[in-house]
Protein backbone atom coordinates (compact mmCIF):
# COMPACT_ATOMS: atom_id res chain seq x y z
CA UNK A 1 0.00 0.00 0.00
CA UNK A 2 1.18 3.36 -1.11
CA UNK A 3 2.13 5.79 2.10
CA UNK A 4 -0.14 8.38 0.74
CA UNK A 5 -3.15 5.79 1.22
CA UNK A 6 -2.29 5.02 4.70
CA UNK A 7 -4.62 6.60 7.42
CA UNK A 8 -3.42 7.55 10.64
CA UNK A 9 -5.59 7.97 13.39
CA UNK A 10 -5.41 11.12 15.67
CA UNK A 11 -5.69 11.76 19.61
CA UNK A 12 -9.18 13.19 18.48
CA UNK A 13 -10.23 9.74 16.53
CA UNK A 14 -10.05 11.98 13.61
CA UNK A 15 -8.63 10.04 10.42
CA UNK A 16 -6.23 11.68 7.90
CA UNK A 17 -3.81 10.40 5.42
CA UNK A 18 0.44 9.49 6.82
CA UNK A 19 2.10 13.01 6.18
CA UNK A 20 5.44 12.30 5.33
CA UNK A 21 6.51 16.15 5.46
CA UNK A 22 5.59 16.66 9.11
CA UNK A 23 7.64 13.90 9.78
CA UNK A 24 10.41 15.56 7.63
CA UNK A 25 9.83 19.05 9.47
CA UNK A 26 9.56 17.71 12.91
CA UNK A 27 12.93 16.18 12.50
CA UNK A 28 14.36 18.56 10.54
CA UNK A 29 13.44 21.13 13.80
CA UNK A 30 15.53 19.30 16.29
CA UNK A 31 18.50 19.56 13.60
CA UNK A 32 18.52 16.50 11.70
CA UNK A 33 20.07 16.64 8.71
CA UNK A 34 18.72 15.24 5.53
CA UNK A 35 20.75 12.06 5.26
CA UNK A 36 19.96 11.09 9.13
CA UNK A 37 15.69 12.26 8.17
CA UNK A 38 16.13 9.98 4.99
CA UNK A 39 17.07 7.01 6.94
CA UNK A 40 14.68 7.75 10.00
CA UNK A 41 11.46 8.19 7.34
CA UNK A 42 12.63 5.14 5.36
CA UNK A 43 12.33 2.99 8.24
CA UNK A 44 9.04 4.72 9.77
CA UNK A 45 7.47 4.30 6.26
CA UNK A 46 8.21 0.49 6.52
CA UNK A 47 6.50 0.12 10.20
CA UNK A 48 3.06 1.67 8.69
CA UNK A 49 0.11 0.35 8.50
CA UNK A 50 -3.69 1.78 8.06
CA UNK A 51 -4.86 3.19 11.19
CA UNK A 52 -1.87 3.37 12.92
CA UNK A 53 -1.85 5.96 15.53
CA UNK A 54 0.18 9.51 15.44
CA UNK A 55 1.08 8.50 19.24
CA UNK A 56 2.63 5.38 17.50
CA UNK A 57 4.54 7.32 14.76
CA UNK A 58 6.00 9.38 16.68
CA UNK A 59 7.37 6.87 19.35
CA UNK A 60 8.68 5.13 16.58
CA UNK A 61 10.28 8.25 15.53
CA UNK A 62 11.26 9.04 18.91
CA UNK A 63 13.05 5.44 19.15
CA UNK A 64 15.24 5.77 15.84
CA UNK A 65 16.60 9.17 16.64
CA UNK A 66 17.80 8.21 20.49
CA UNK A 67 18.87 5.27 18.41
CA UNK A 68 20.34 7.07 15.36
CA UNK A 69 21.48 10.42 16.96
CA UNK A 70 20.71 10.44 20.48
CA UNK A 71 21.75 14.60 21.55
CA UNK A 72 19.07 15.46 19.05
CA UNK A 73 16.46 13.59 21.67
CA UNK A 74 16.22 16.90 23.75
CA UNK A 75 14.97 18.97 21.04
CA UNK A 76 12.55 16.68 18.99
CA UNK A 77 9.15 17.43 20.96
CA UNK A 78 9.15 21.01 22.39
CA UNK A 79 5.37 21.15 22.46
CA UNK A 80 5.25 17.54 24.92
CA UNK A 81 8.18 18.90 26.89
CA UNK A 82 6.42 21.95 27.86
CA UNK A 83 3.28 20.33 28.49
CA UNK A 84 5.17 18.61 30.79
CA UNK A 85 5.96 21.81 32.74
CA UNK A 86 2.43 21.77 34.78
CA UNK A 87 0.66 20.23 36.38
CA UNK A 88 -0.03 24.17 37.77
CA UNK A 89 0.24 27.05 35.05
CA UNK A 90 2.94 29.36 36.91
CA UNK A 91 6.42 27.45 34.78
CA UNK A 92 4.42 27.79 31.81
CA UNK A 93 3.94 31.72 32.43
CA UNK A 94 7.54 32.04 33.64
CA UNK A 95 8.36 30.47 30.41
CA UNK A 96 6.63 32.50 27.95
CA UNK A 97 8.12 35.42 29.91
CA UNK A 98 11.19 34.47 28.99
CA UNK A 99 10.50 33.65 25.61
CA UNK A 100 8.92 37.78 25.41
CA UNK A 101 11.99 38.39 27.36
CA UNK A 102 14.11 37.64 24.30
CA UNK A 103 12.19 39.28 21.67
CA UNK A 104 12.99 42.24 23.48
CA UNK A 105 9.99 42.69 25.53
CA UNK A 106 10.15 43.92 29.23
CA UNK A 107 7.85 41.50 31.33
CA UNK A 108 6.53 41.24 34.79
CA UNK A 109 4.75 37.65 35.91
CA UNK A 110 2.16 37.43 38.64
CA UNK A 111 1.21 41.24 39.11
CA UNK A 112 -1.81 42.64 40.97
CA UNK A 113 -3.28 44.91 38.69
CA UNK A 114 -5.58 47.73 39.78
CA UNK A 115 -8.71 47.99 37.38
CA UNK A 116 -11.24 50.46 36.86
CA UNK A 117 -13.97 48.56 39.44
CA UNK A 118 -11.58 45.45 40.29
CA UNK A 119 -8.20 44.51 41.04
CA UNK A 120 -6.89 41.19 38.53
CA UNK A 121 -3.98 38.94 38.84
CA UNK A 122 -2.68 39.50 35.60
CA UNK A 123 -0.27 36.17 34.48
CA UNK A 124 2.03 38.78 32.57
CA UNK A 125 2.27 42.11 31.85
CA UNK A 126 4.81 42.91 28.60
CA UNK A 127 5.91 45.98 27.05
CA UNK A 128 7.61 46.94 23.91
CA UNK A 129 7.88 50.51 22.89
CA UNK A 130 4.17 52.08 22.99
CA UNK A 131 2.53 48.41 22.74
CA UNK A 132 1.46 47.65 26.13
CA UNK A 133 0.11 43.80 26.60
CA UNK A 134 -2.05 41.80 29.31
CA UNK A 135 -1.66 38.56 29.25
CA UNK A 136 -3.42 35.44 29.86
CA UNK A 137 -1.48 32.63 29.60
CA UNK A 138 -3.66 29.17 29.53
CA UNK A 139 -1.70 25.99 30.12
CA UNK A 140 -3.00 23.01 29.21
CA UNK A 141 -1.30 19.67 30.43
CA UNK A 142 -3.02 17.01 28.24
CA UNK A 143 -2.63 16.75 24.33
CA UNK A 144 -5.67 17.34 22.45
CA UNK A 145 -7.34 20.23 24.42
CA UNK A 146 -8.09 23.44 23.04
CA UNK A 147 -8.74 27.10 25.02
CA UNK A 148 -12.55 27.56 24.00
CA UNK A 149 -14.44 30.91 24.12
CA UNK A 150 -14.79 30.80 27.73
CA UNK A 151 -10.71 31.54 27.77
CA UNK A 152 -11.09 34.61 25.14
CA UNK A 153 -13.68 36.02 27.18
CA UNK A 154 -12.72 35.86 30.57
CA UNK A 155 -9.06 37.61 28.98
CA UNK A 156 -11.18 40.44 27.18
CA UNK A 157 -13.41 40.74 29.77
CA UNK A 158 -10.63 41.62 32.28
CA UNK A 159 -8.44 43.60 30.01
CA UNK A 160 -11.84 46.03 29.01
CA UNK A 161 -11.51 46.82 33.02
CA UNK A 162 -7.53 47.30 33.43
CA UNK A 163 -7.67 49.04 29.88
CA UNK A 164 -10.03 51.61 31.97
CA UNK A 165 -7.14 52.30 34.61
CA UNK A 166 -4.15 52.08 32.13
CA UNK A 167 -5.29 55.33 30.12
CA UNK A 168 -6.22 57.54 33.05
CA UNK A 169 -2.18 57.09 34.02
CA UNK A 170 0.01 59.92 33.07
CA UNK A 171 1.55 59.24 29.57
CA UNK A 172 -0.64 55.83 29.02
CA UNK A 173 -3.20 57.01 27.29
CA UNK A 174 -0.25 57.38 24.07
CA UNK A 175 0.16 53.75 24.44
CA UNK A 176 -1.18 50.67 22.20
CA UNK A 177 -3.38 48.37 24.69
CA UNK A 178 -4.28 45.15 23.92
CA UNK A 179 -5.63 42.13 25.81
CA UNK A 180 -3.25 39.16 24.25
CA UNK A 181 -4.34 35.14 24.87
CA UNK A 182 -1.35 32.50 24.90
CA UNK A 183 -1.79 29.01 24.99
CA UNK A 184 0.68 25.78 24.22
CA UNK A 185 -1.93 23.97 22.58
CA UNK A 186 -4.78 24.66 20.14
CA UNK A 187 -7.54 27.33 20.22
CA UNK A 188 -11.20 27.03 18.74
CA UNK A 189 -12.46 28.82 15.47
CA UNK A 190 -15.07 30.79 17.36
CA UNK A 191 -11.81 32.11 19.49
CA UNK A 192 -10.22 33.32 16.60
CA UNK A 193 -13.12 34.98 15.52
CA UNK A 194 -14.09 36.61 18.79
CA UNK A 195 -10.60 37.53 18.90
CA UNK A 196 -10.89 39.61 15.22
CA UNK A 197 -13.62 41.19 16.21
CA UNK A 198 -12.46 42.90 19.34
CA UNK A 199 -8.94 43.28 17.99
CA UNK A 200 -7.43 40.85 20.64
CA UNK A 201 -3.83 39.22 20.52
CA UNK A 202 -4.14 35.31 20.03
CA UNK A 203 -1.44 32.85 19.93
CA UNK A 204 -1.70 29.20 20.16
CA UNK A 205 1.31 26.85 19.11
CA UNK A 206 0.39 26.83 15.58
CA UNK A 207 -0.78 30.03 15.22
CA UNK A 208 -0.91 32.73 13.62
CA UNK A 209 1.34 30.37 11.47
CA UNK A 210 4.28 33.32 11.51
CA UNK A 211 4.32 33.99 14.96
CA UNK A 212 3.14 30.81 16.31
CA UNK A 213 4.05 30.22 19.98
CA UNK A 214 6.45 27.15 18.71
CA UNK A 215 8.01 29.50 16.58
CA UNK A 216 8.44 32.24 19.37
CA UNK A 217 10.03 29.86 21.15
CA UNK A 218 12.74 28.14 18.69
CA UNK A 219 13.41 32.07 17.38
CA UNK A 220 14.45 32.79 21.49
CA UNK A 221 16.80 29.77 21.67
CA UNK A 222 14.94 28.81 24.88
CA UNK A 223 14.49 25.09 26.19
CA UNK A 224 12.62 24.04 29.09
CA UNK A 225 14.35 21.57 32.26
CA UNK A 226 11.21 19.19 30.94
CA UNK A 227 13.35 17.92 27.53
CA UNK A 228 16.60 16.29 29.04
CA UNK A 229 16.58 12.65 28.78
CA UNK A 230 18.71 12.69 31.26
CA UNK A 231 16.68 13.38 34.30
CA UNK A 232 13.88 11.05 35.32
CA UNK A 233 10.02 12.87 36.26
CA UNK A 234 10.78 13.38 39.51
CA UNK A 235 13.96 15.31 38.68
CA UNK A 236 12.60 17.46 36.69
CA UNK A 237 9.53 18.30 39.02
CA UNK A 238 12.20 19.27 41.47
CA UNK A 239 13.93 21.54 39.27
CA UNK A 240 10.45 23.17 38.44
CA UNK A 241 9.75 23.48 41.95
CA UNK A 242 12.73 25.59 42.82
CA UNK A 243 12.24 27.66 40.62
CA UNK A 244 15.14 26.35 37.67
CA UNK A 245 12.87 25.99 34.16
CA UNK A 246 15.04 26.70 31.55
CA UNK A 247 17.85 24.19 30.52
CA UNK A 248 20.29 27.31 30.17
CA UNK A 249 19.96 27.61 33.59
CA UNK A 250 21.90 24.30 34.69
CA UNK A 251 25.42 25.27 34.00
CA UNK A 252 24.86 28.02 36.40
CA UNK A 253 23.14 27.01 39.24
CA UNK A 254 24.17 25.62 42.02
CA UNK A 255 21.66 22.29 42.45
CA UNK A 256 22.04 20.17 45.72
CA UNK A 257 19.75 17.65 44.97
CA UNK A 258 21.09 16.33 42.03
CA UNK A 259 24.23 13.75 42.51
CA UNK A 260 27.63 15.31 40.60
CA UNK A 261 27.27 12.07 38.40
CA UNK A 262 23.51 12.52 37.59
CA UNK A 263 24.40 16.88 37.42
CA UNK A 264 26.82 16.32 35.20
CA UNK A 265 24.71 14.67 32.60
CA UNK A 266 22.09 16.51 32.47
CA UNK A 267 24.06 19.64 32.52
CA UNK A 268 26.01 18.03 29.08
CA UNK A 269 22.92 17.33 27.58
CA UNK A 270 21.18 20.95 27.95
CA UNK A 271 24.85 22.41 26.38
CA UNK A 272 24.03 19.85 23.48
CA UNK A 273 20.58 20.40 23.33
CA UNK A 274 20.78 24.70 23.01
CA UNK A 275 24.28 24.33 21.04
CA UNK A 276 22.70 25.53 17.44
CA UNK A 277 19.59 27.03 18.45
CA UNK A 278 18.79 30.12 16.56
CA UNK A 279 19.30 33.20 18.27
CA UNK A 280 16.65 35.40 19.84
CA UNK A 281 14.77 37.77 18.17
CA UNK A 282 14.67 41.09 18.39
CA UNK A 283 12.08 41.99 15.79
CA UNK A 284 9.11 40.54 17.25
CA UNK A 285 6.26 42.65 18.17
Amino acid sequence: MSTEKIMVVKRSGEHKPFSERKVRTSLKRAGADDALIDTIVSRVEGELYDGISTREIYVHVFGLLRELQSTLVSRYDLKRSIMELGPSGFPFEIFVAGVLEAQGFSVAVGQTVQGKCVDHEVDIIAQKGSRHYMIEAKFHNQPGLKSDIKDALYTYARFLDVEQAWVEIAGHRAHLHKAWLITNTKVTSKVREDAKCADMRVTSWDNPSRASLRLMVEESGLLPVTCLQSLGPEDKARLIEEGIIFCRELPERDIPFLSRDKLGKAREEALEACRGRVPPSQTGS
